[in-house]
């Protein structure tokens, strides 16, 4: 019992049980640049940490994390799973070669949001994004678009 207190009082702080809120409102535009990332979702955090070290060589502020997925990894084998990972940065900045840039305009959406470390917190949010569809008899809608910011995640679904 001594070794399962530290432990749950680290989840804890993770946030790992911190529920999701879903809602539908209005998100974007978004100007972001990105590298291509082929393969597992949980390494796109280290295509963003290049994207980010790209964008502090060529002098571009970087603001929130943003990752566009692809594909439903309940479906597509971990190895073929595509995926956009980079930083959204002012309107009308422009970054060079080897990034790419890319705009989602404003659209509806259905958003879930969740306070949590960026470890957990998609496993959350996904969760509950499926359930939310499942009650609603509805289906997922890809590409997603996850942006890490305020400590936590949101992940967004057209809709």
């Amino acid at each position: 019992m001594f070794f399962i207190g530290p432990i749950i009082i680290v989840f804890w702080m993770m946030g790992a049980f911190n529920s999701a809120t879903v809602e539908i409102t209005q998100r974007g535009p978004y100007h972001y640049a990105y590298l291509e990332h082929i393969g597992r979702y949980d390494k796109l955090i280290d295509k963003q940490n290049r994207v980010y070290q790209i964008l502090k060589e060529q002098n571009i502020t970087a603001h929130a994390p943003i990752s566009v997925l692809q594909n439903d990894p309940e479906i597509t084998p971990k190895k073929d799973l595509h995926s956009q990972a980079g930083y959204i940065l002012e309107s009308g900045a422009q970054a060079r070669e080897p990034l790419l840039m890319a705009d989602i305009p404003a659209r509806r959406v259905l958003v879930v949001n969740v306070k949590a470390n960026p470890v957990i917190a998609p496993s959350i949010a996904y969760k509950a994004l499926a359930e939310y569809l499942k009650s609603h008899q509805m289906k997922l809608v890809l590409p997603t678009v996850e942006i890490y910011q305020n400590k936590g995640l949101t992940v967004e679904m057209d809709i």
